[in-house]
């Protein structure tokens, strides 16, 4: 039987296809409008904090109340050397204005259109119309909680990065096939087949190196890019298009971390590593939370490793490794980042993060962030989401 909650998903999508019909065929005629008239639409007010060779956009949808996490962020890339060029969709009240203000060195203020390509366009055709050339650029918006842990390193590793583009996250569409071979404890130990036509950086986090910003490639994709109020169509158009412009331009395009990745480092790790990563794992599907309960309460016999390596390879080939694995995917990766999607796995995924937190087995010290995530599965608990496309869709971006 389906679960209800797949249902009311499924419903919702349908829904959500229905009304944006209209929208998808005036869209070319309100985008053409909102390009002649960009900069008398978008409110520019200065910040306290002076340009500097380092610039993030911050993306943010915050037309109500300032989240203390917002704060936090920016106060976190400043101490790292940053400008913050914050753009925010729908607006800000005067006070969050004035907040603002006090880190960050620029704020524009833009209708809510485009998700977050849209923001992210107005905030890189800003910084031409400045002649501005940052030395690193960061593309952040707020669908995350970031970072974690302010001394992780996890800005300086991608700002070191050896790609031209990097991102926290490299998506890698899988086809449905696993070949699990024990003949060595390598990282031979799986084959998944990729889609790389697909592959693509998760848009929360992108940082790009000056040469990057200054190429044919990656200024003819801002300045041509169409923006559009689908979600669908910005993750096409934007998140897969743009690591596919730097692609095809000769980039090097790649994430801190990634499924495939993941699945190499597990397949090296020791059985308390594995304990510990199925302990705090998160599920959507029954049976494999089935599974990992069986492997929990098993001994560590000759055959356990090797199961729960192959459980581990058939949850990352469904759904997303750093949602299902979230204890695992920071001990490997530090990433240093939660997602805010309301899908069921990362509401569970959020769920085990916090427990791991307050075991000690995870460490992170953005209090804001913290406490945000704790009243946010506070107010979840109990409750199936209505929304879980980031399961299997490819990603999201800040918006109303």
């Amino acid at each position: 039987m389906i679960p209800a909650w797949k249902l009311r998903r499924e419903v919702g999508r349908l829904v959500t296809q229905v009304v944006t019909i209209p929208r998808l065929l005036l869209e070319p005629i309100l985008f053409a409008r909102y390009r002649r008239l960009r900069w008398q639409l978008v409110k520019q007010t200065a910040g306290n904090s002076p340009i500097r060779p380092k610039i993030c956009i911050y993306l943010v949808y915050q037309p109500n109340c300032l989240s203390p996490s917002v704060i936090e962020t920016c106060d976190l890339l400043a101490s790292k050397g940053y400008a913050v060029l914050v753009v925010a969709n729908g607006g800000l009240p005067p006070a969050s204005v004035s907040v603002l203000q006090a880190t960050a060195w620029m704020i524009l203020e833009r209708p809510n259109q485009g998700y977050d390509f849209g923001g992210f366009q107005d905030g890189v055709l800003f910084l031409g119309q400045q002649k501005i050339v940052p030395d690193h650029l960061l593309l952040l918006n707020d669908s995350i909680w970031f970072p974690m842990m302010r001394e992780r390193g996890v800005i300086e590793n991608l700002e070191n990065s050896k790609h031209d583009v990097t991102g926290l996250l490299f998506h890698q569409p899988l086809r449905n096939e696993t070949i699990f071979n024990e003949v060595s404890k390598s990282s031979q130990i799986f084959r998944l087949k990729r889609r790389p036509r697909t592959e693509h950086i998760e848009s929360y986090v992108t940082a790009v190196r000056t040469d990057v910003f200054l190429s044919d490639a990656f200024q003819s994709f801002w300045s041509r890019y169409r923006p559009s109020s689908s979600k669908a169509v910005t993750i096409r158009r934007g998140e897969v298009g743009f690591s596919k412009a730097m692609l095809q331009a000769g980039h090097s395009v790649a994430g801190l971390s990634d499924r495939l990745k993941f699945l190499e480092k597990i397949a090296l790790q020791s059985d308390d590593f594995l304990r510990k990563t199925l302990l705090y794992a998160a599920y959507s599907d029954t049976d494999l939370e089935l599974g990992r309960d069986k492997l929990l309460a098993r001994p560590n016999d000759e055959d356990w490793s090797k199961d729960a390596k192959l459980h581990i390879i058939e949850t990352a080939r469904r759904r997303r490794f750093n949602a299902s694995f979230c204890w695992a995917t920071e001990e490997l990766f530090g990433t240093s980042f939660v997602k805010k999607n309301d899908g069921m796995l990362f509401r569970r995924s959020r769920l085990r993060y916090l427990q791991a937190l307050e075991a000690g087995d995870l460490k992170a010290d953005n209090q804001s962030a913290i406490d945000e995530i704790r009243k946010m599965v506070e107010r979840e608990s109990g409750l199936p989401s209505t929304t879980d496309q980031n399961e299997i869709a490819l990603g999201e971006g800040a918006t109303g």
